[in-house]
């Protein structure tokens, strides 16, 4: 059931690996299944060196925090670049002020992070660089719909 209690363990849960070019890439460990998706979800990521999570994006509709478990990086947002190591909690709104891209500074060591958020769908994801926009919805708020470039 969707609003039952959840145990779930790192080390029993499936890794999906995503990559974007050669400057994006990680592994990803969904640990609340998409079934028991509500207002949370929670994940790990592993971030390869020299690489960065997702290309640097916001939410329209939510938040995202971070906790820094092993490896060093820099989180890049609209007007500055952030140090973090291991204990580091960040926080991202929903909105342009909440714009972040985290990147793996190490050129030996995999960056490591809990990262959990609220999901309120439909969201719209908005990659400023790239100059693209996303639309996602569905059940888990990873089912993307549709996908717009070139602005």
């Amino acid at each position: 059931m969707k609003y039952d209690i959840v145990k779930s363990n790192e080390q029993e849960a499936e890794a999906n690996t995503w990559s974007k070019g050669d400057e994006i890439a990680h592994n990803r460990k969904r640990l609340i299944d998409d079934k028991h998706l509500n207002k949370l979800y929670c994940d790990i990521y592993e971030i390869p060196p020299g690489k960065a999570n997702w290309p640097l994006h916001y939410h329209t509709c939510n938040e995202e925090v971070f906790y820094i478990i092993a490896g060093q990086g820099a989180v890049l947002t609209g007007s500055e670049v952030l140090q973090v190591k291991p204990g580091d909690v960040l926080r991202f709104p929903a909105g342009e002020k909440g714009v972040h891209q985290l990147k793996n500074t190490s050129d030996s060591e995999t960056l490591k992070y809990l990262d959990f958020g609220t999901v309120n769908l439909p969201d719209v994801v908005f990659m400023p660089a790239d100059n693209k926009i996303e639309l996602f919805s569905g059940e888990s708020g990873h089912d993307k719909m549709c996908s717009y470039k070139d602005l």
